[in-house]
């Protein structure tokens, strides 16, 4: 399951509390009616120097909207064009608490955009999809996910705010953070992937976070995705599968 940070809501922590409104889902097969228009707009997104992967999705605007913590204190990140090819982007403006950024392609990008969604009665149950680069794909178009609206969590932020996040019931990975939530019926975008849901302690979090930063020990060598070698310990190997 993944968690998203849901765009245009006026749901208040108190409705939380109370009485949330639910949908059934609708009898239909057209969660890939978008696609002729998302697998153009939404683009594989890279952080060489991380050896990690986002998505991201062309604004009517002409620059990509993703999630923060896909450019945040990556030095040069890039976007892999439709031909495969790289170009570096630019953050232009980040919203840390909400995990949400926009960033300006050097390369101009012609092709259609998704439509942002006005609505701000988004209910639970409301069957959505996203498009987006799951870590071990590597095809140059967008992978299709589907689910339903199944929850909302919420959590403090450094800053002390307290965010709200809808949990999506599909199959999201790391990799599909940035990408697009939409509306299926309408086709709109009304969220952002922001992360996966682990139904983890804190605990095994705190662990899993250690492990991952330990770079003693036996060594590997990979690939990260501009072709350069990378490596890691046998502990941040654990951490990650993990």
């Amino acid at each position: 399951m993944a968690a998203l940070v849901l765009v245009g809501t006026k749901m208040s922590i108190a409705d939380d509390l109370n009485t949330i409104p639910t949908a059934a889902p609708i009898d239909t097969d057209s969660a890939g009616r978008l696609g002729d228009v998302a697998t153009h707009a939404v683009i594989r997104l890279l952080c060489p120097e991380r050896n990690t992967v986002g998505t991201g999705f062309l604004h009517k605007s002409g620059n990509l909207i993703t999630a923060d913590h896909v450019v945040r204190s990556c030095a040069k990140p890039m976007m892999v064009l439709p031909n495969g090819a790289l170009s570096p982007v630019a953050t232009i403006v980040s919203d840390q608490d909400h995990d949400l950024a926009l960033v300006k392609p050097s390369t101009s990008l012609t092709q259609k955009p998704l439509e942002i969604s006005g609505a701000d009665d988004i209910k639970i149950g409301t069957q959505v999809s996203t498009w987006g680069f799951p870590g071990g794909y590597n095809g140059l178009s967008p992978m299709l996910s589907v689910g339903y609206l199944a929850g909302i969590d919420a959590y403090k932020t450094d800053s002390g705010a307290v965010i709200r996040k809808w949990v999506v019931n599909a199959a999201f990975n790391g990799g599909n953070s940035g990408g697009p939530l939409i509306h299926i019926e309408s086709g709109t975008v009304f969220g952002v992937v922001s992360s996966k849901l682990a139904p983890i302690s804190a605990d095994a979090a705190a662990i899993l976070k250690i492990l991952e930063g330990q770079q003693f020990g036996m060594q590997y060598e990979g690939k990260k995705p501009d072709g350069t070698t990378v490596k890691f310990s046998e502990a941040q190997l654990v951490g990650v599968v993990l």
